[in-house]
């Protein structure tokens, strides 16, 4: 028996059985007659599929290090730049006046207003949300283009500056 072909009587699929294809098999489902490459990777289909094997665009799920690390990172660093800023912007002259060490002990109640601001906002689920799908956005939007934000920025300038030569 060919070791890429299954037999209805095991039960099995053929992509059941892992070890029996190659990197670069190309496998045709018996039901849809589709042709499948086969890519092995310890990652699961979701995060290496599309257009540019970065992951399915359409996918919606949050790794764990996506909700606990880079989602709460990218709400305190929108907290400090716009929504707290104003806060942010007297603790920082504070700390300039008095000093770092001593600002500590000095600038308590400036310093006390901006956590509050921030512990407020962060633990909002409309801003964590909000933040989250702009998150969502950006990865997928990163997954069907293949290059980030800051890449397409550059790419954009490119093209301008070429045009602006001519």
């Amino acid at each position: 028996m060919d070791p890429k072909t299954s037999s209805a009587d095991d039960g099995l699929l053929i992509t059941d059985d892992l070890h029996s294809l190659k990197e670069g098999d190309i496998y045709t489902d018996p039901e849809s007659g589709k042709r499948y490459r086969v890519r092995k990777s310890i990652l699961p289909g979701r995060a290496i599929g599309g257009p540019h094997g970065v992951g399915d665009p359409d996918d919606r799920t949050l790794r764990k290090i996506e909700a606990d690390v880079l989602i709460p990172k990218r709400m305190n660093d929108q907290l400090e730049r716009k929504e707290c800023h104003p806060f942010y912007l007297k603790l920082v002259e504070c700390f300039k006046k008095e000093g770092a060490a001593i600002g500590l002990s000095t600038c308590k109640e400036t310093l006390n207003a901006f956590n509050r601001c921030k512990y407020e906002r962060f633990h909002d689920p409309d801003f964590r949300a909000k933040v989250t799908e702009d998150y969502l956005a950006e990865r997928s939007h990163y997954r069907r283009t293949g290059m980030t934000e800051k890449e397409q920025k550059l790419q954009e300038y490119r093209n301008w500056k070429a045009q602006n030569e001519a």
